[in-house]
């Protein structure tokens, strides 16, 4: 193993990690209780799919990241090793679209519609489901655009986060784009009667 985590982001010194096991980490910190496919990390981070289900296999033998049916995420082992400020805000989420979805809209049923799918220039990239809510995420193919779904009974809101405010026209019409197909998604989706 590489080099002990000595930053300020940790407790628990004694973890030995590669650099694309920090790598991973501080990705997954940003999000803590998402589950981000594997797709979606690799795509994000720009690592090699080998050296990422690697790392990943290690982080899950030292119990700091689970596999689920949804993608991966932090155990609570590895969030409780991290200091509170090592879990960074999200960047500036701007709101794109909102409105209102029939009541008897199943929302598991059309998040499971939905994930793992890719539209247009946008890739499946995880999903965190809250008690109130359920977020489905997009990146664009370079990754300066990320586009959340957040649906929410009875509502649907479309936000995004950019990593350069020239990518928001770019933003805007993904969000458009995702929307007709959670609109076409929706009308062939179970409802709650």
């Amino acid at each position: 193993m590489i080099s002990q985590i000595r930053d300020q982001d940790t407790r628990d010194d004694s973890l030995d990690l590669r650099e694309s096991d920090r790598e991973v980490l501080d990705f997954l910190r940003n999000e803590p209780v998402s589950e981000v496919g594997f797709n979606g990390i690799k795509r994000r981070l720009g690592i090699h799919p080998e050296r990422l289900s690697r790392a990943l296999q290690r982080l899950e033998r030292d119990n700091l990241v689970e596999k689920t049916e949804l993608g991966y995420r932090l155990t609570s082992h590895a969030r409780a090793a991290m200091s509170p400020t090592a879990i960074k805000p999200l960047a500036g989420v701007v709101p794109l679209l909102q409105t209102f979805l029939p009541p008897e809209v199943d929302l598991h049923e059309l998040a499971n519609t939905l994930r793992g799918r890719w539209f247009g220039s946008l890739r499946w990239h995880g999903l965190l489901e809250t008690g109130h809510d359920i977020v489905l995420t997009w990146m664009s193919l370079e990754g300066s655009i990320q586009i959340n779904a957040r649906l929410r009974t009875s509502a649907l809101s479309i936000e995004a986060q950019v990593a350069d405010p020239s990518k928001l026209p770019a933003a805007i019409a993904a969000s458009h784009e995702l929307f007709l197909h959670i609109a076409d998604a929706y009308g062939s989706t179970r409802m709650n009667v």
